[in-house]
């Protein structure tokens, strides 16, 4: 098996030379039929040899019978022929010293052991030759930038695909072409938009890696199903980030359903939804709900300099129209700009009164002329605002709209500045009136939106990517080693489970496990009062909701009574249920229950939470995830972005809590979840109470489960 080091170079694979198309054909209704013809028809430059053992030549090139008969071994090879006779030809590409083949053909690891086992056989075939695999169960290639169609998709069948800026790697080939289609009907392009289905060899981190390097790409879009290599996916973001290239992704699988059908399409395991996005936020991607909104993102990203404020300026030729996109905006938390003095004065120049300082600008309150006259000047005169982040632009239906969005291009358009223009948006808002002003706005280059929600979201995507913050490697506290975990396995109990997070440096209240009222009367007189009694059970895991917790107990003597109370009702009421003893602790009070907690994720490892705890945990569902192990700081970012931040540094004036100590105890946790390995399953540390700042935090209850020794490693 040869190592990564022995194949050709990924800018090299992907920028081929010669390309060979077997099951090419003439017949449009085939795949090889048409990616031929669209191989062709958009002028790739390279050699193209089709491989079919009926014709002398197709579209006037010359056939060969077999890969073998080339004049030189293809640079690249695509297959689109029938499952079964896909081993045959990647043994037959490998042998011949193809560098990269890629294979259209579905119903391998996408339909079951039997396609998995295939998969996994031509792989192994591939590798032992050197020679690299996109798909399977993919749509292939689209790169503009190099004149290289190798899909077979109808949504090519125009005169000439349009370039851009914008790199694009999606695991369905459907969806891919489907954007590519409703790009180009708005004048968006892309430089390379890359189909890798199943990601049998080939991977998503690799694809990401080529955009990055490459001269033709600004922007990286992403359509994800699953990661198969978490840490090379990370390395890929983390590169893009220091290279200036923003990374925008859409994930499907945040459902239960949406999972079960992202598995069933291209054999990904969907993972945590959660410990996804915690992983794209600490590595600064940009994470989306739809592919639409993720393509104007990236083509405003690709077009404007990222502003440095994210204060917006609406310009707009109705007064209803911009009150509605205020209202709209306040809604997100997004600043209205306040006009600097030059700003106002300048548009005191085009309009009267208190129309010259307000934000929304409505052109049609122009001293004269109406929009038309005033939209260049008065987007210039924005742009030219420091004060301003953003310039939208809401268009309604006039009798001149094409007209005024050509003012308000030409104004734009002359502001120059030397670290790049801020972003403006067009939002043509009226139907087949604008259609006039798309043309327009498509012939010249020019971004625009149809949708007002559609522009606001490129707006919130601005100031969420201003607010990702990736995250350095955290320094492990002084002291804290690592724990052997040999004699950790199974479900662990509260004590067992309080006894680790202690190890680590993390509070708990003292307690211990009595078997009978009187061993638990003995060890209420080494305890501080008050007291809390719960029962021990590998079979009760919500004591409360049965009997199985007792507060505020003030004496040995009402310990023991409650432990002799207690043991009757459980017999009575769960005679099935193992009773393993009576855990007697110190009783803690304070004002805020929190809930610390982590698990392993299938893909991405150790996540540690933090959130509201308690009874609430449930019902209000704020959480914050991260990937673990995170510095102290980093924990404390997680808490303050929590619905219940505002608990903690003092609602309305009940005092702050003490946010330090617990940041200190969630690091904690991930080191501790971190150290403990592939056995780690789940840890709950519910609640965690918040004392007034300076008194500290404590958890008061503790469950840990841990795979067995045998299965190490299963439960990732």
């Amino acid at each position: 098996m040869n190592k990564a080091s022995d194949f050709t170079p990924i800018s090299e694979l992907l920028a081929p030379r010669s390309v060979a198309v077997i099951g090419a054909s003439e017949d449009l209704t085939k795949f090889g039929g048409r990616l031929f013809k669209l191989l062709v028809q958009h002028g790739y430059a390279g050699d193209i040899y089709p491989i079919n053992r009926k014709r002398e030549s197709l579209l006037g090139i010359k056939t060969y019978a077999s890969i073998d008969l080339t004049p030189t071994p293809p640079d690249m090879a695509v297959m689109a022929v029938p499952r079964d006779a896909v081993k045959e030809a990647v043994l037959a590409c490998a042998k011949a010293g193809t560098k990269a083949a890629i294979i259209i053909t579905a119903k391998f690891s996408d339909a079951g052991e039997e396609g998995a086992a295939l998969e996994a056989e031509i792989v192994e075939i591939a590798r032992a030759h050197g020679m690299r695999l996109i798909g399977p169960n993919c749509l292939g290639i689209i790169s503009p930038a190099s004149s290289l169609t190798l899909c077979a998709s109808p949504a090519l069948f125009v005169d000439k695909l349009p370039k851009g800026r914008i790199g694009m790697v999606s695991q369905s080939g459907a969806l891919m072409a489907t954007i590519f289609d409703r790009a180009q009907t708005r004048g968006v392009g892309f430089s390379h938009c890359f189909s890798i289905g199943n990601q049998a060899d080939m991977q998503l981190h690799d694809f990401m890696d080529f955009l990055v390097d490459d001269a033709d790409t600004d922007v990286i879009c992403t359509y994800i199903e699953g990661v198969k290599d978490a840490e090379g996916f990370l390395a890929s973001a983390r590169r893009a980030r220091a290279a200036g290239k923003p990374v925008l992704a859409v994930k499907s699988g945040r459902t239960a359903f949406g999972a079960a059908a992202a598995f069933s399409h291209t054999a990904s395991l969907a993972g945590n939804y959660e410990a996804f996005a915690a992983a794209c936020r600490e590595t600064g991607i940009l994470l989306l709900e739809d592919t639409d909104a993720m393509i104007l993102q990236a083509t405003c990203m690709s077009r404007f300099a990222l502003p440095k404020r994210s204060d917006v300026a609406v310009i707009t030729t109705s007064g209803g129209g911009g009150a509605i996109t205020a209202d709209r905006l306040s809604d997100l938390g997004v600043p209205m700009a306040l006009f600097s003095d030059a700003t106002v004065k300048s548009l005191g120049l085009l309009f009267d009164g208190p129309a010259t300082s307000a934000n929304p600008i409505d052109m049609g309150a122009a001293k004269v002329g109406g929009s038309v006259a005033v939209a260049e000047d008065s987007i210039k005169a924005l742009l030219q605002d420091d004060n301003v982040g953003f310039v939208l632009a809401p268009i309604t239906t006039a009798p001149d709209v094409r007209l005024i969005c050509e003012s308000i291009v030409n104004g734009a358009e002359s502001v120059k500045s030397p670290n790049g223009q801020k972003p403006w948006l067009i939002v043509v808002q009226p139907g087949q009136a604008g259609d006039a002003a798309r043309a327009m706005l498509r012939e010249r280059g020019i971004t625009y939106s149809d949708s007002l929600d559609e522009a606001i979201r490129v707006v919130e995507g601005y100031r969420d990517y201003a607010a990702l913050k990736p995250m350095d490697a955290p320094e492990r506290p002084a002291g804290l080693k690592v724990r052997d975990t040999s004699d950790l396995s199974g479900a662990l109990g509260e004590d067992a489970a309080k006894a680790v997070l202690a190890e680590y440096g993390v509070p708990v209240n003292r307690g211990a496990v009595a078997q009978t009222a009187d061993e638990a009367h003995e060890l209420a007189t080494e305890f501080d009062a008050p007291f809390v009694i719960k029962v021990v059970s590998p079979d009760i895991i919500h004591k409360s909701d049965v009997g199985g917790v007792v507060l505020n107990l003030q004496t040995a003597d009402d310990v023991a009574q409650a432990v002799t109370d207690m043991a009757a009702k459980l017999s009575r009421d769960l005679p099935k249920a193992h009773i393993a003893g009576y855990l007697v602790q110190e009783m803690r009070c304070a004002p805020l229950e929190m809930f610390v907690g982590a698990n392993n994720d299938a893909q991405f490892g150790p996540m540690v939470m933090v959130g509201a705890g308690g009874v609430l945990i449930e019902l209000l569902k704020d959480v914050a995830v991260a990937r673990a192990p995170v510095s102290v700081d980093h924990a404390r970012a997680m808490i303050q972005g929590l619905a219940v931040a505002p608990l903690l540094d003092g609602w309305r004036g009940s005092g702050p809590l003490d946010v330090d100590a617990l940041a200190e105890a969630v690091s904690r946790v991930s080191w501790m979840v971190a150290d403990l390995g592939p056995r780690f399953q789940e840890l709950d540390a519910n609640p965690v109470l918040v004392g007034r700042k300076g008194e500290g935090c404590v958890a008061v209850d503790a469950r840990l489960l841990m795979a067995n020794p045998d299965e190490e490693g299963e439960s990732r």
